[in-house]
């Protein structure tokens, strides 16, 4: 008996030995994965170094003295657990960041072939023969005439038109069987005066996503645009993210309205974040079209196109953009667990919710109504702005709490399909590095510019007057002030 549970005991011993051996190996592993990522500073990988060689020399030795060997082997067992679960976590996080970046000079355009709601067809083959408009100054519509002509039997009619309220006028009235155009356009026309149940009279028949390679911003302002970016480098430790909401569900890379317009002006050095709303109607200079137009028109033509009109507003240097959609607003706060967000206002959203002053806890879809509503204000746009960034704030306030720990693999999930930056996945381990070295206390402050109402012609919607908000040039001086004041803080 006593022979045969020392041979227990030994074959315990064996299993503690490999045991040993894989936690060996998966510790240097993960050492080696957070040294290359650049995500921890030196001094917590020595320690982390340190105590790995602890324990498992202690493991080691421990097991050759009279303490049962089961005991080293549970321990061994749960130690190696704890560093497969943190190689794997590591791992996502690095996968998850690179996917989020990837892609981020690849846009979709959303071509869609329209019929009228009562029209008969139901495929593109059903629309042979007839007369279809599109618009002259959409490069993409020519990919999906290619489709229609490699579909039908008898030769569709094409019809170029320059004006967006033209095109639809003649789809409604029956001049055009189909026409062609950016899905994005229909809530554009809607917003026209005479137009608000257009989206009602007509009907998607088809739907084709152009892909579009972005091209590297050039020098489209007094500031250089073109220099190389770098963060946190030894001189520098401030830097500017434009974040985009784009006015659609679905794909976050598709071209579309940009209905939320805001700087990020960060501050490691001291902590600080200055948020700047440019409110959706703000009327400006596209510098990639030539023209003037509304904001959040920019965010038809590329994000780049949002950038370079907002840089040449402020004059600065954006060094990033954060690009998000509806659909992702909602689902990642719903797997933070909501957020608080400050009202100044009693407001209701039928049939949503009714936020009161201070501070509500809202769901996903909570905040994004919370986000989008300006009807309820008399400033409008401006309220819904200020609405926005203290959604932002937050987030911000929610993503760097203990507790949003155990939740992280969620959130990387949700931010896979939801987000679209052009951030190197080692800028982000830069800044989270900067975080952990030197324990840094967020101090966020909001500022938005107002303007007033105007109608006037516009770069997206020629021969016909939009609804814009002509810019406050003082409260644009302001937010200058500002931005360099946060960027030149010691």
């Amino acid at each position: 008996m006593l022979e045969k549970n020392k041979k227990k005991q030994s074959i315990i011993k064996k299993i503690d030995y490999i045991l040993i051996a894989f936690q060996i190996i998966i510790a240097v592993a993960l050492g080696v994965k957070l040294f290359t990522m650049g995500v921890v500073p030196i001094i917590y990988l020595i320690l982390y170094t340190i105590i790995i060689l602890i324990l498992n020399i202690g493991t080691f030795f421990l097991t050759k003295k009279s303490i049962p060997a089961i005991i080293f082997a549970i321990i061994s067992v749960l130690i190696t657990i704890g560093l497969l679960y943190g190689l794997i976590a590591i791992g996502k996080l690095d996968m998850t960041l690179n996917n989020v970046a990837k892609d981020s000079r690849l846009e979709v355009v959303q071509m869609s072939v329209f019929v009228s709601s009562d029209d008969n067809a139901n495929e593109l083959r059903d629309i042979e023969g007839a007369s279809v408009g599109y618009l002259e100054s959409d490069n993409a519509a020519d990919q999906v005439m290619s489709v229609i002509d490699g579909t039908v039997a008898t030769e569709v009619q094409y019809k170029a038109y320059n004006n967006i309220l033209f095109m639809a006028d003649a789809l409604l009235n029956g001049t055009e069987r189909a026409i062609i155009m950016n899905s994005a356009y229909v809530d554009i026309i809607s917003d026209q005066d005479g137009y608000e149940d257009f989206s009602d009279r007509i009907r998607e028949l088809y739907t084709y996503s152009a892909e579009i390679q972005v091209e590297v911003r050039g020098d489209v302002t007094d500031v250089d645009s073109t220099e190389e970016k770098y963060f946190l480098s030894s001189d520098e430790d401030t830097f500017v993210i434009y974040i985009s909401g784009i006015d659609m569900w679905g794909a976050v890379n598709a071209r579309s309205r940009s209905d939320v317009n805001i700087l990020a002006i960060v501050n490691m050095k001291t902590g600080h974040i200055q948020l700047v709303n440019t409110p959706r109607d703000y009327y400006v200079y596209l510098p990639n079209q030539g023209a003037n137009d509304k904001l959040t028109h920019a965010g038809l033509y590329g994000v780049e196109s949002s950038e370079a009109a907002i840089e040449n507003l402020y004059g600065i240097n954006i060094d990033y953009y954060v690009r998000m959609n509806f659909s992702g607003f909602e689902a990642i706060i719903d797997t933070l667990g909501g957020i608080d967000v400050y009202s100044e206002y009693d407001f209701t959203v039928d049939p949503i919710k009714h936020y009161t002053v201070g501070y509500n806890h809202v769901s996903g879809l909570e905040a994004l109504a919370f986000a989008r509503e300006r009807h309820a204000f008399a400033a409008g746009d401006v309220q819904r702005g200020i609405n926005q960034m203290e959604v932002i704030k937050a987030v911000i306030n929610k993503m760097t709490s203990p507790s949003i720990l155990a939740k992280y693999g969620e959130i990387l999930d949700e931010v896979a399909d939801c987000v679209m930056t052009d951030i190197p996945s080692n800028v982000i381990y830069d800044l989270v590095k900067y975080k952990l070295s030197n324990d840094v206390t967020w101090t966020i402050d909001s500022y938005t510019v107002t303007g007033t109402g105007k109608h006037t012609t516009t770069y997206s919607m020629p021969g016909t007057t939009c609804y814009v908000m002509i810019p406050n040039d003082q409260d644009v001086e302001n937010a200058k002030s500002l931005i360099e004041s946060v960027l030149d803080e010691e």
